[in-house]
């Protein structure tokens, strides 16, 4: 029997990094790149990739996000985010088609927690292990999909940086030449780190945020490569109709 969805979910999903794009970026010679628009030009090739992988590991309001995005430009993405105790959620959005949603135990009894014992007890028994297709669109739609479809880069990354504020020093991110660009930001004591790659196209590499709130990193990988967002095994799918 069809499976109801609640109206709200009660995860925020944040700190997400998808980044989508149809063209791969050709970014300036490495002896440009500590001159201005240092970071403008890697945001600018970031958005621009044919594809990526974006890990992040980090804390938001004292509950640890661990996970990855691959997502390429036609709208194919897989992804996979941890709450802490709260749970895990994955998502795969196929271009063109369906996005599934799966939730392990303990996100399925956090969210719908709003049950009966009797109800949410079947409930959590028949999606345990399985993927549902939710509403791409709408008020029903779990925020778990913006995984797929969140901000290219964070929010705000380039706003009141500047080349005299934040100079471009050399580097290396795991034994790949890369430029560092670091600024104090906030009143709480943080500063954002940012590297970019020195050679090739001037993507970015991680942002590293330090103090305050909200520490953490997020990695930035396997640029171009294919995403393969396939659709999970028919009898693994719980098609969900009912709202309530």
């Amino acid at each position: 029997m069809p499976l109801p969805l609640p109206r709200t979910a009660l995860v925020v999903v944040c700190l997400t990094v998808a980044v989508s794009g149809a063209v791969t970026a050709c970014g300036p010679s490495p002896g440009d790149r500590t001159g201005p628009g240092t970071l403008s030009r890697a945001i600018e090739a970031t958005e621009s990739a044919s594809s990526v992988t974006v890990h992040t590991d980090a804390l938001s309001l004292s509950v640890p996000m661990k996970g990855h995005v691959s997502r390429d430009g036609r709208g194919n993405c897989t992804a996979r985010m941890s709450y802490g105790e709260a749970g895990t959620a994955e998502v795969i959005r196929i271009a063109g088609s369906d996005s599934y949603l799966r939730r392990d135990e303990a996100l399925l009894r956090m969210q719908e927690r709003h049950r009966g014992p009797e109800e949410l007890d079947a409930l959590v028994s028949a999606l345990r292990g399985r993927w549902t297709k939710p509403p791409a669109e709408g008020p029903d739609t779990p925020p778990e999909l913006a995984l797929c479809t969140g901000a290219r880069v964070p929010s705000g990354l380039g706003n009141g940086w500047d080349d005299e504020s934040a100079p471009a020093e050399p580097t290396t991110v795991e034994g790949r030449k890369a430029l560092r660009l670091a600024k104090p930001v906030g009143s709480e004591g943080e500063t954002t780190t940012v590297y970019i790659a020195a050679e090739g196209p001037p993507y970015l590499l991680k942002i590293v945020t330090t103090g305050g709130e909200t520490p953490g990193a997020t990695t930035y990988a396997h640029y171009g490569r294919p995403v393969d967002a396939a659709a999970p095994a028919p009898e693994d799918v719980e098609d969900v109709v009912d709202l309530d």
